[in-house]
């Protein structure tokens, strides 16, 4: 079943790049393939047992996708008329974000058991990264065109801001799992992807009442269908305490600099939005702050001789050291070594 949802996503795509809208493809294949996707991700959800919880969240996010697409369907409209904007469909299309987000944040929980401090301060970057070019390729342009009325900047804001948080989290998370990724979480990734991307488009063109049976619907599907392929992987089980060493332990705070640092010399050249900048220094703070949180520290205890077994020739057992006694004022004596101490 998931081999013919990924060839009804490849023909609607095929479709809708080369022929144009049609209420055959746009409408029915359209729809009918993300609600099946929303069906195989609830049944996959069933045979987790860890990630259950997780994946039924997920699955709940896809109907609500379906939702969305069957209502806009219902309204029959129609590519001469001018589109109303916000309608009915955006209470589902912006009820799935809580929903997918809640999904991964308890797959990230299932998977890791304890996290240190370090690696919170990596997916704070991963979150920074990913919001600093869409302010500019998206924020910036939907906060232009967006409807004079309080409601309608609200639901026009709400999309791109909420692809921000759901791809900063999906990319955050990353270094919560010490970049330990399985085919699940890669083609959940692959799904939380096409959703962004498809409302970036949906948000940019809607405000401005061109948007119908767009030639990028397809999008849709294709991330329904990756989700539901994703609950169908098997969980990989991983050692989430594994120490990461050498360049593999760096390389993203290194990237995070000099991303901010290329940031702020384009800056000096072109104009870039206030809050584009304000997120390149945010990086920056946080490599400061995780260099605190990484510095060396002493060690808790200091290693002794009788810590190593005899058989390594480093140590002794415990019982064969020779004894050492106190005397009253605090002064260690060992046997052998000056007898007594003076006064006895």
């Amino acid at each position: 079943m998931l081999g013919v949802l990924l060839a009804a996503v490849v023909v609607e795509a095929v479709h809708e790049l080369t022929a144009g809208p049609d209420r055959l493809v746009n409408d029915w294949l359209h729809d009918t393939v993300i609600l099946v996707a929303a069906v195989m991700c609830a049944a996959g959800a069933a045979r987790h047992a860890r990630d259950r919880r997780a994946w039924t969240l997920l699955a709940a996010a896809v109907f609500c996708v379906w939702v969305g697409e069957a209502l806009w369907g219902l309204l029959g409209l129609s590519s001469d008329r001018v589109v109303p904007y916000p309608n009915a469909t955006d209470v589902f299309s912006l009820a799935c974000y809580p929903l997918f987000m809640s999904g991964l944040v308890l797959l990230v929980r299932a998977r890791v058991a304890r996290i240190e401090w370090h690696r919170w301060l990596d997916g704070f970057v991963m979150v920074l990264i990913v919001a600093t070019p869409m302010v500019a390729l998206v924020v910036q342009p939907v906060l232009r065109n967006a409807p004079p009325d309080p409601l309608g900047q609200v639901v026009t804001l709400s999309y791109p801001l909420s692809d921000l948080l759901l791809l900063g989290a999906l990319l955050g998370a990353l270094p919560l799992m010490n970049w330990r990724v399985d085919a699940s979480w890669s083609w959940l990734g692959l799904g939380l992807v096409c959703l962004t991307v498809g409302d970036a488009v949906y948000s940019v063109a809607a405000v401005e009442a061109r948007y119908h049976e767009g030639p990028y619907d397809f999008l849709w599907s294709a991330a329904s269908v990756a989700i539901a392929v994703a609950a169908w992987r098997p969980a990989v089980e991983f050692d989430p305490g594994a120490q990461i060493v050498g360049w593999s332990a760096v390389v993203l705070p290194l990237g995070a600099q000099v991303f901010a640092v290329a940031t702020q010399v384009y800056a000096y050249f072109y104009e870039l939005p206030r809050l584009e900048r304000l997120l390149t220094i945010a990086v920056l703070g946080i490599g400061i702050a995780q260099i605190i949180a990484s510095r060396p520290r002493a060690p808790d205890t200091v290693p002794t001789p009788s810590s190593a077994t005899p058989a390594d020739g480093r140590g002794a057992w415990p019982g064969d050291l020779p004894l050492v006694r106190p005397d009253r004022a605090g002064t260690r004596f060992p046997p052998g070594h000056g007898s007594d101490p003076p006064g006895r």
